[in-house]
């Protein structure tokens, strides 16, 4: 006989004499806890002398009477045993993780609730990774010429040449300002020193400009100009906002300021073009600034300049600058390779009738020189002396093919430990293992529900296919196709499509079945969540990966809530929440996961209290996930051990042990860099996965009773 609102646990003890002692699982590959205490009559030597915690006082310890298990009662109350969970705890310890399943093995009749996608790397990994060139740098001292070759097998680093003259023309490059597509141009000079090519007025000088195309027309361009740097306001006319008719152009409107083309003496801001962006910033550029029209007569705006200085905006923006001071200035290297791919890229790209490439990760980002949030705000200066450092030392070198033809360098963020391949011979890249990249490794999910509504010519999902390239590595190579298979069909994908499509970090992945409840688990009761902002931050995770096995869950999660406290931002608190439930929705089991804005003063009261609502309501089961001790400056350890000693206190506590379970150094890119409490989207998936086979792992104790 199965009970319709049985929690996950129903093992408690009693204070009669018996044998207490702890389980002992096998290795954490083995899917299950490395040790989890237990009051069994069968294990361990009696307990006459089992030590007591205060959950109030860790510090605090005693002798008391020793516990004897008995089946079936919660609170005092007797039940048959249909479920069970594992008790937890000896002397201030929690539950040890249970390492999270793959739920990979196929259950009869049963199709996929999500596909867990475990990938290495960001960015499509083709030519030089840049942490892969830190991490030569750095940890394996290699010059700037051996990060080169090492990435772009079969080219010839050297220098630029009369014959390379066509690739630059005047030694300058054009770039495409995306930020400005289909907009007017309008320009800023902080000295007041804009100038108009071919004003009716030669050498008049402005403090801004706007070139807006004539209605009507192709190319014609009238121009305002104002004595006072500002910014015109693009839904009223130029005389709207200050401006004086200037005159009228063909072709296009080209401005520029005393010496902006002047890489010597130019000063940033003053001597620069400020550019006036929609969201109301001023980007500088040096240079000259043109309104132009692209291929198909759309508004362009685009940035001409010489070729260093355009790597100047390039250079930081594509690798940090501060990693020239790693490894007492080894990491320059990386920015001296950094340079040289910028350059060679740039100069052999040819995008657009009007420009040679755009100032986005769809070409390589340019910043130009320096921003500012407002017209009168606070200047940002973008370029850095390392990385111009890095730029001059380099410059003129460019990689070539065996024909003598400037390459076009493609590089990424992380390979994750292997190139591509593609263009260039494929290399296992322990440079970019040794920088440990934040995405080296990286977990995603896609729901079930998201897959079929995407491609709904496939029914059902049954299965997801990935077909790799064989060039080694984990899962023996990037993603060369996915096949998504359904019951009314299969759509196929190359690896790069799907990478795409569900927004995934890069082609080098492996797909992974996630499915529901067996039929035959045993049945679980309604379950109410409660969370803070690292529970709110995994709802769609826990939506995909938990819900489908434990359909019956109240989801109550909010940023800022404590466990109890009404001057907390996340409102109503955990206790309010418990205070609210209707008696005819008060749930089998209680997952709890609060405290990060707790204080830990109070904690302990406040887990009582919660503990105390939650049992007079008549939960049977109350599981609290405690808190990672990464963040130095919180005392988190403390009210770890109090909510452990509340598994003592209350037979019908337990604990799951996120925080031993995330702990591993490897695990550092699960959270929020120097916050160390939120967790990266990696994060989010693995704390879901962990919460599914930490409920399954209890749900699966009744199958062994």
């Amino acid at each position: 006989m199965r009970s319709k609102e049985t929690g996950l646990a129903m093992l408690t003890c009693s204070r009669s004499g018996s044998r207490c002692g702890a389980f002992r699982f096998a290795n954490s590959l083995s899917n299950k806890p490395k040790f989890a205490h237990d009051c069994e009559p069968f294990f361990g030597a009696p307990c006459s002398k089992k030590r007591v915690i205060s959950h109030r006082n860790p510090s605090r310890m005693g002798c008391g009477a020793p516990r004897t298990c008995r089946e079936g009662t919660v609170n005092g109350g007797h039940m048959k045993r249909i479920l069970l969970i594992l008790a937890l705890v000896i002397s201030g310890a929690t539950i040890s993780p249970v390492v999270p399943a793959v739920h990979a093995e196929t259950l009869a009749g049963q199709t996929p609730i999500a596909i867990l996608v475990n990938g290495r790397g960001f960015g499509h990994g083709r030519g030089m990774s840049q942490y892969g060139a830190l991490g030569w740098a750095t940890k394996f001292n290699k010059t700037w010429q051996e990060i080169l070759d090492f990435y772009y097998g079969g080219t010839t680093l050297s220098q630029l040449t009369e014959t390379d003259a066509g690739l630059s023309p005047g030694g300058k490059i054009t770039i495409r300002l995306t930020t400005l597509d289909g907009r007017q141009t309008a320009a800023l000079s902080d000295n007041s020193s804009l100038m108009l090519a071919n004003d009716t007025v030669p050498g008049r000088k402005w403090a801004a400009l706007v070139a807006r195309e004539l209605p009507g027309t192709v190319a014609q361009y009238r121009i305002w100009g104002s004595t006072v740097p500002k910014c015109p306001v693009a839904a009223k006319t130029p005389e709207e906002s200050g401006f004086v008719l200037v005159t009228d152009v063909a072709t296009s409107a080209v401005f520029s300021t005393t010496l902006s083309d002047d890489p010597t003496t130019a000063v940033v801001p003053n001597d620069m073009i400020g550019l006036c962006e929609p969201s109301g910033s001023v980007r500088y550029y040096r240079g000259t600034i043109a309104a132009v029209n692209g291929t198909d007569g759309e508004n362009r705006t685009v940035n001409t300049l010489r070729v260093d200085e355009y790597l100047r905006g390039v250079v930081p923006r594509e690798s940090p600058a501060s990693w020239g001071d790693a490894a007492n200035g080894a990491g320059m290297n990386a920015l001296r390779a950094q340079a040289v791919a910028a350059r060679s890229y740039a100069l052999s790209s040819n995008g657009y009738s009007y420009a040679k490439l755009c100032d986005t990760q769809d070409c390589q980002v340019y910043g130009g020189a320096a921003l500012r949030d407002k017209v009168d705000g606070k200047l940002t200066v973008l370029e850095d002396l390392r990385t111009n450092a890095a730029i001059t030392d380099t410059s003129g070198f460019v990689m070539r093919d065996a024909t003598g033809k400037v390459v076009r360098t493609e590089f990424t963020s992380s390979n994750g430990g292997r190139t591509a391949g593609t263009t260039f011979p494929v290399r296992i890249d322990d440079g970019d293992v040794a920088a440990d990249a934040a995405e080296l490794q990286w977990t995603n999910v896609i729901s079930k529900s998201a897959i079929e509504k995407k491609y709904p010519e496939i029914g059902v999902l049954v299965s997801v296919v990935t077909t790799h390239d064989g060039l080694g590595g984990d899962w023996n190579g990037y993603a060369t196709s996915v096949a998504i298979n359904g019951t009314a069909g299969t759509k196929t994908l190359t690896g790069w499509e799907f990478r795409s499509v569900f927004s995934l970090r890069a082609p080098w992945y492996e797909t992974t079945p996630i499915y529901g409840a067996a039929v035959d688990a045993p049945v679980v009761g309604s379950m109410l969540f409660i969370g803070d902002s690292v529970g709110e931050s995994i709802r769609t995770e826990f939506e995909s990966l938990v819900l489908p096995a434990y359909p019956s869950t109240n989801i109550q999660v909010a940023t800022g809530r404590c466990m109890v406290g009404s001057a907390c931002l996340g409102q109503p608190d955990g206790l309010s929440i418990i205070n609210s439930i209707p008696a005819e929705q008060t749930p089998a089991i209680a997952l709890i996961e609060l405290g990060y804005n707790d204080m830990s003063l109070s904690y302990a009261t406040e887990i009582d209290q919660v503990v105390a609502a939650l049992s007079a309501r008549g939960v049977q089961r109350i599981i609290f996930v405690n808190m990672s001790t990464r963040r130095q400056t919180a005392d988190y350890g403390t009210m770890n051990a109090m909510l452990a000693n509340a598994a003592v206190a209350y037979p019908n506590v337990s604990v799951l042990d996120w925080n031993s379970y995330s702990a591993d150094t490897a695990k550092w890119r699960w959270y929020v860099k120097d916050d160390n409490v939120h967790l990266t989207a990696t994060g989010q998936t693995e704390f879901a996965l962990f919460l599914r086979a930490q409920l399954d792992a209890l749900r699966n104790q009744g199958r062994r009773r």
